[in-house]
C-alpha cells in the first residue's frame, strides 16, 4: 500500500521551477531572504515538497551555485577559445570571473570564498575546482618559459589565484575604502599577472 509520501503526484517539472524561483529569490534578495517556505509560496507548493528534492536550505543553495558555476564556466571556456594567445586567454578568464563576482556576489563568495561543511558537497566543489584550475594551469605553463619547473608553475598559479580572488573580494565589499571599479580591478589585476609571468608590456 502506497504511503501519503509516495502517492502524492506533483506537477512536471516541479524541480526546475523550484530551482528557478530559488535562483530568482538569491539573485534579487540575497542569501538571508532565501527560505524554503519562501520558494514553496512563490512556485505555489506545498513546502514538503521542495524537501522532497532538496534537503535544506543549504543543499538548494549548493545546488543554485553549482548550476550557475557550471554555466560561468562553459561561457568563459567560450569566450577564451576565440583568443589566439595563451595571455588573451588569461586576460578574458580574469576579466570573466571579475565580471562574474560583480553580477553574482552572493553566489560568487559561496562558491569560491566559502568552505561547506558538508562533506559531498564539499568533494563535489572540489572536484570542481580542480578542473577549472587545471585549464587556467595550462595556460600558465604555455605563457611561462619551457624550462620553468613544475613547482615554480604551482607558486605562480596560487599567486594569480590569490591575487585575483582577493581583488574581487575587496570589490565586492568594500569597493569605496580602497577606490575600486570594475575597470580599474581588471586592469590592475592583469599587471599584477603580467609581473607573476614575467610578461613585458
Amino acid at each position: 500500500m502506497a504511503t501519503a509520501l509516495t502517492s502524492v503526484k506533483e506537477p512536471a517539472g516541479l524541480r526546475e521551477r523550484l530551482v528557478e524561483a530559488a535562483g530568482k529569490i538569491f539573485l534579487e534578495e540575497g542569501y538571508e531572504n532565501l527560505s524554503m517556505r519562501r520558494v514553496a509560496q512563490e512556485v505555489g507548493c506545498s513546502q514538503m515538497a521542495v524537501y522532497r528534492y532538496f534537503t535544506n536550505k543549504e543543499a538548494l543553495i549548493q545546488h543554485l551555485c553549482a548550476e550557475l558555476y557550471l554555466r560561468f564556466a562553459l561561457r568563459m571556456e567560450k569566450e577564451m577559445q576565440i583568443a589566439d594567445s595563451p595571455w588573451e586567454k588569461l586576460r578574458i578568464f580574469i576579466a570573466a570571473l571579475i565580471r562574474f563576482a560583480v553580477q553574482y556576489p552572493d553566489h560568487y563568495s559561496l562558491v569560491f570564498l566559502v568552505r561547506h561543511p558538508d562533506p559531498s558537497v564539499l568533494a563535489e566543489r572540489e572536484k570542481l575546482g580542480r578542473e577549472f584550475i587545471g585549464g587556467i594551469r595550462g595556460l600558465v605553463r604555455e605563457v611561462l618559459p619551457k624550462k620553468t619547473p613544475e613547482a615554480v608553475v604551482e607558486i605562480r598559479l596560487r599567486q594569480m589565484f590569490t591575487c585575483l580572488h582577493g581583488a574581487a573580494a575587496l570589490l565586492i565589499a568594500h569597493p569605496d575604502a580602497y577606490g575600486l571599479t570594475r575597470k580599474n580591478t581588471i586592469r590592475e589585476t592583469e599587471e599584477t599577472f603580467q609581473k607573476l609571468l614575467g610578461i613585458s608590456t
